[in-house]
């Protein structure tokens, strides 16, 4: 082949990329403007969960984020409210790296289960190492003990804005007793933050998966400063609500992830951190 010919070559095949690439372009562009009046379509139907997903996705494109953080700002469940069972989200804001100079953090949840319109959330982390309660050898169940008190008082209002605290509700809480020992669980309570209990973790924590994508907690920076003990990849144990083996126990869940129904003494401050939990109403009008 000359050298001519081989210049042709070359040129047509240079031209044929370029045509190629541009074709993609244009049907990657198409494919995005679709999906940019898709999801002004379904804001404008009030489908502010999907619309906002949809806007995510598009990342960059136009005035998509733009329009996300609108959305956001007018309905602060949009971006939970299409979240499934396994799903990590965020919502509220808690300090947690140490530094209060620099604002709270997003707080991030795993979805730990989805009932109809109610999620039920709990913390990816530990956000705080704290005793269950700080009267040591006394009898103490949930409902009394100083842990509840703070997570539905200075947590509740400290991590959520009056607007998204509407979407917390009231839920009541069986406490049984120990399932075992039968050490006393308490009286019902009606919380809207929470620990899980010994029922959650036969639902929720069954076998080697659930203890790794579950069970097994990091922890907050805010927690490590308060002298919370981990292990060498970093995960700590976290209390459960339920009763442990003596009445001044309370069971948690250990470094590896699984349930230690035994129980540790309720004033060890430095043993096991905080897991809040939370269910949110999502697909509902703002609860009282």
């Amino acid at each position: 082949m000359t050298g001519k010919k081989k210049g042709m070559v070359i040129a047509c095949v240079i031209v044929a990329a370029l045509l190629i690439g541009a074709g993609v372009l244009l049907i990657r562009n198409h494919q995005r403007q679709t999906a940019y009046q898709n999801a002004l379509d379904k804001a404008k139907a009030g489908d502010t969960g999907g619309a906002y997903a949809a806007f995510r996705r598009l990342g960059s494109y136009q005035d998509a984020e733009e329009r996300a953080q609108a959305i956001l700002r007018l309905d602060p469940l949009a971006a939970v409210r299409e979240a499934q069972k396994g799903d990590y989200v965020t919502f509220g804001r808690w300090e947690q790296d140490d530094n209060a100079q620099n604002g709270p953090e997003p707080l991030e949840w795993l979805v730990l289960d989805r009932v109809e319109d109610r999620l039920l959330l709990l913390s990816d982390n530990c956000l705080e190492c704290m005793a269950y309660d700080t009267e040591p050898f006394v009898a103490v169940t949930w409902e009394d003990c100083d842990l509840r008190a703070w997570l539905n008082s200075d947590f509740l209002t400290g991590a959520f804005q009056d607007e998204e605290r509407k979407y917390i509700p009231a839920v009541e809480n069986e406490n049984k007793d120990h399932s075992l020992l039968e050490t006393e669980g308490g009286n019902d309570t009606l919380d809207r933050v929470f620990l899980l209990s010994e029922t959650d973790t036969v639902i929720y924590l069954t076998d080697d998966i659930d203890f790794e994508a579950v069970g097994k907690a990091k922890v907050s920076e805010r927690a490590v400063a308060q002298g919370i003990q981990t292990d060498e990849e970093g995960n700590a144990a976290w209390w459960l609500r339920s009763p442990g083996t003596y009445e001044y126990t309370a069971q948690f869940v250990d470094q590896q992830g699984k349930p230690y129904p035994n129980g540790a003494n309720v004033d060890i401050d430095y043993l096991n951190g905080v897991r809040p939990a939370i269910w949110l109403d999502v697909n509902r009008e703002a609860v009282p």
